[in-house]
């Protein structure tokens, strides 16, 4: 996917909570190296792609549902080159959602964004329910994170190992679709999300797969006060905007 200086490239960024503590120092970094960039997304803590999920007193409509892939085909059709990251793509199995729904969800998207000549990039689950956690820390991270979830630790287990599976398969049968591993190293104590000193050099990984694959020598990785930034930014959004409604979402968020 080289690109040539006239160029405009659109990045549809689509996840839950990491991506939204990551997202500004992602997009930062991504602007540094590709002036012509621009963004749109759905990302929010608790955000799923087929279930309606969120944190506290508010609500996320599903990724899959939301319009953020029909604004982006407006791009496509503008001459923007396209690039489509799927991340944080768990939730759906805390909630409850059979994976076969949640498979049929992402492949919905990918296919989507491939219908669009889109670069598509997608991150497993870092987490083997069965070798990272004991059923009672399993237990302990339900009631904090899904307290409503009805999953146990042998269905959560069995899910996340079919929809890694579908995530490989999907980008070995493709070219275009790209699986950016080894995420894990970067988690933080609960396993779920990127360690505090860690989150920077998870999002490099990630940013650096898609400049490299436009072609672009990223100019250096995300600095820890980058992803610092990024996580202040995400609290204040999250609250004057999706939490208090003080201030309206800004453009381009789904």
């Amino acid at each position: 996917m080289q690109g040539s200086q006239h160029d405009r490239f659109l990045f549809v960024l689509l996840g839950a909570s990491n991506l939204a503590r990551g997202y500004s120092a992602l997009t930062r970094q991504i602007s540094k190296n590709i002036s012509a960039s621009e963004f749109i997304n759905a990302l929010g803590p608790g955000r799923g792609y087929c279930a309606r999920g969120g944190l506290f007193n508010f609500t996320y409509s599903p990724i899959g549902e939301c319009r953020v892939m029909e604004s982006a085909k407006v791009y496509a059709e503008s001459g923007f080159r396209m690039t489509v990251l799927l991340t944080d793509v768990g939730n759906d199995i805390m909630y409850g959602s059979p994976e076969s729904l949640l498979i049929e969800c992402l492949d919905t998207l990918i296919e989507k964004s491939l219908g669009l000549n889109a670069e598509v990039f997608v991150t497993s689950i870092h987490v083997d329910v069965s070798k990272d956690m004991s059923k009672t820390s399993f237990k302990l991270l339900k009631s904090i994170f899904y307290p409503n979830s009805p999953v146990s630790f042998d269905q959560a287990d069995s899910a996340v190992k079919k929809l890694n599976h579908y995530l490989a398969e999907k980008s070995k049968q493709n070219e275009r679709v790209h699986l950016v591993s080894g995420l894990g190293a970067f988690c933080g104590m609960d396993k779920i999300h990127f360690g505090l000193f860690k989150g920077h050099l998870a999002w490099s990984r990630v940013g650096n797969a898609m400049l490299m694959e436009m072609g672009v020598t990223p100019a250096g990785n995300i600095g820890l006060g980058s992803i610092l930034v990024s996580l202040l930014k995400n609290l204040n959004r999250l609250i004057t905007s999706d939490m208090l409604r003080v201030i309206k979402k800004p453009t381009g968020f789904f």
